[in-house]
């Protein structure tokens, strides 16, 4: 009934037609195995060197989904007011599905359709650069008295490949930072974060080590300590526990 009263109102509102030309290829998404990332801020045997306030150890243990696509990807999240009463939400990576072209002012456009419910009666038309025009026709060809643009307005749909953490496997992503000594004991403070590098307050925690003690530990990362003071701290890390096997 939703559907009908929203059809309903869009041919209402509609200004004019437009000539519509079918794409060639309808869009198909192509799901590529994911891929494991480790990135450390270290190489494991070799001696450095941190200041107070920098991390001594930065990790981040995850899997990279490369997705591709014949149709056109979202390149960020963004919204867009579907007037009378509906906004969709677009996430990144989202698919637009290419549905044909349409001419406008001497201009050609490519019209897609986006996801969602409330968007399914639309055609939108996007610029060369895979920038939203501004209109839109209905499913019927007919011009929509509305302007339809994206916030932000930077958003893109473009083909190609588009790569997100595929958080479903899980992952690490910490830091260990120096914060220094007194009289018998290192300071480290630890710091966990997102997948998306935000972080994570609940998950930071201050560590304490004995400062006579040549070796310390947190976790599997295993540190050998050369020298350390209110200033600097020279270490080693000698393992780290990741298998990238």
């Amino acid at each position: 009934m939703r559907t009908q009263v929203l059809c309903l109102l869009l041919t209402v509102l509609a200004t004019g037609c437009a000539s519509v030309q079918p794409a060639t290829a309808p869009a198909r998404t192509v799901e590529v195995e994911s891929e494991r990332k480790v990135e450390r801020n270290y190489v494991l045997g070799t001696p450095s060197q941190a200041f107070v306030g920098e991390a001594i150890v930065r990790v981040k243990d995850f899997w990279e989904r490369t997705t591709t696509s014949s149709g056109l990807a979202a390149t960020e999240a963004a919204t867009l007011r579907l007037p009378p009463f509906s906004t969709l939400q677009i996430n990144k990576g989202d698919f637009a599905r290419l549905v044909g072209t349409t001419e406008r002012d001497g201009q050609t456009y490519r019209l897609v359709q986006l996801p969602g419910p409330a968007a399914q009666l639309l055609r939108f038309l996007l610029n060369d650069d895979g920038s939203f025009e501004g209109t839109a026709i209905n499913h019927l060809g007919q011009r929509m008295g509305f302007e339809y643009q994206p916030t932000p307005p930077t958003l893109r749909f473009i083909a190609g490949t588009t790569s997100q953490t595929d958080r479903s496997k899980g992952w690490t992503n910490f830091e260990l930072i120096y914060s220094g000594t007194t009289r018998d004991a290192l300071n480290l403070l630890y710091r966990e974060y997102t997948p998306d590098d935000m972080a994570r307050p609940a998950f930071s925690q201050q560590l304490t080590y004995d400062r006579a003690s040549p070796e310390i530990r947190f976790r599997s990362v295993r540190i050998t300590v050369h020298e350390a003071n209110n200033q600097s701290i020279r270490y080693t890390v000698e393992a780290d526990g990741l298998d990238e096997g």
